[in-house]
């Protein structure tokens, strides 16, 4: 099995980003209110962006990061993207990351969404340890990956430059014998 299949969660489905999601992850990644706590690429300004951000995130068996595409199971309506990265298969670590369109924030797709990732990372890539790092102030993604069980470990400072500026970042891990004891 591929550890990047494509997966189902209750309400959504997280698929393999293509070349016909270009316009949406163009429009969503020059969408300032989406970046503000990404903090990890600037903002698109052109479409070439996002077809390298689709060619950057296709699959390859040697590969250490995927994305998918989060969708509406109902409608198929695409309204984020997720993935792992930094996948360590040695040591069985990765780290994830998210995000959503605002006018489908505080619907619980978020908590879904890495919900769905966690037991598959555990599962499907067979990770011992599931990293995040949330921006200094992205209360949201803090608050998110605390109920879900994750530990803060520290803040790391000046994780990422963007627009001329660093930001530290809070820095979250999640054992895989922690979630399968309920630890949340």
């Amino acid at each position: 099995m591929n550890p990047f299949d494509e997966f189902e969660t209750e309400r959504l489905a997280l698929i393999t980003l293509t070349k016909e999601h270009t316009q949406f992850i163009f429009d969503h990644f020059s969408d300032p209110v989406v970046c503000r706590f990404l903090l990890d690429e600037e903002v698109y300004t052109e479409m070439e962006e996002a077809e390298n951000f689709i060619l950057y995130n296709a699959y390859h068996l040697k590969k250490n990061h995927n994305r998918w595409a989060i969708t509406l199971k109902d409608s198929g309506t695409v309204i984020g993207t997720c993935g792992f990265h930094q996948w360590d298969r040695y040591n069985n670590i990765a780290e994830i990351g998210y995000d959503l369109t605002p006018v489908e924030w505080g619907k619980g797709y978020g908590r879904e969404t890495v919900t769905g990732m966690i037991e598959h990372g555990f599962q499907y890539m067979k990770l011992n340890r599931i990293e995040a790092y949330a921006a200094k102030g992205n209360s949201a993604s803090m608050k998110l990956l605390e109920k879900l069980g994750f530990k803060q470990e520290g803040l790391v400072r000046d994780k990422h430059l963007f627009q001329g500026k660093y930001y530290d970042h809070y820095s979250y891990s999640l054992l895989k014998r922690e979630w399968e004891n309920g630890s949340r």
